[in-house]
């Protein structure tokens, strides 16, 4: 089985973010890969903030990732950021958490990253 490592650099924009999967996902199918894999932080880079792009792994972000495992019918495995508990004090806390989706777009895994610095808060 051939694997591809999408080794992309992430921006501030999901959109142009879900652009870059798009492309690298192409180039990994038409290369006879069935699974290709791109880094935490695909939905947006860090340094920028996060609590507004967290989605729930159903959104329309993680939605796109699936179309696109349906559309080149391959196995894709992205970060994203989910919500998560609030801090003590109120503010917003998210999840580093990657997806694995499928051909068939349905279903797939998840895995959380269970230490995310998140002081300065993100």
């Amino acid at each position: 089985m051939r694997i591809a490592a999408a080794q992309i650099t992430t921006g501030p924009d999901p959109d142009a973010n879900l652009e870059l999967i798009r492309e690298y996902t192409a180039r990994a199918a038409q290369a006879g890969a069935r699974v290709v894999v791109f880094p935490e932080a695909a939905q947006r880079a860090f340094g920028h903030p996060l609590p507004p792009v967290a989605e729930p792994v159903t959104g329309a972000w993680a939605e796109a990732v699936r179309g696109l495992a349906r559309e080149f019918q391959i196995v894709i495995v992205a970060g994203m950021f989910t919500p998560g508990v609030p801090s003590a004090d109120g503010r917003p806390r998210v999840v580093n958490t990657l997806i694995a989706v499928g051909p068939a777009g349905a279903g797939g895994g998840r895995g959380d990253r269970r230490r995310l610095r998140q002081d300065p808060p993100l």
